[in-house]
């Protein structure tokens, strides 16, 4: 049975309690979002730091739930991303 990837999940110690920093090749949607793609991920726990490549998420200025456009916008970067794959940047312990 094969592994699923979460970015959301530390690959060094496994926990839940992780971030996204940052985003690359922002595409603006609208004047409130943006999709941002290959994200970079830490852990508070144990300060590793890994880079999402195929994952796309949509960043609001206002925070909220993303619009029925992004949404849609959203689904077709899914789709056309390939396989997502962790990339460990740092795992050195702070």
């Amino acid at each position: 049975m094969m592994t699923t990837v979460n970015p959301n999940n530390c690959p060094r110690c496994g926990s839940w309690n992780t971030g996204s920093s940052i985003g690359f090749n922002p595409q603006r949607i609208n004047n409130d979002e943006t999709l941002v793609s290959d994200c970079i991920f830490g852990c508070f726990d144990c300060k590793c730091e890994w880079r999402a490549v195929g994952f796309r998420l949509i960043a609001r200025r206002d925070g909220g739930s993303p619009s029925e456009e992004a949404q849609e916008i959203l689904c077709e970067a899914i789709k056309s991303a390939g396989e997502l794959r962790i990339e460990v940047l740092s795992d050195d312990l702070v």
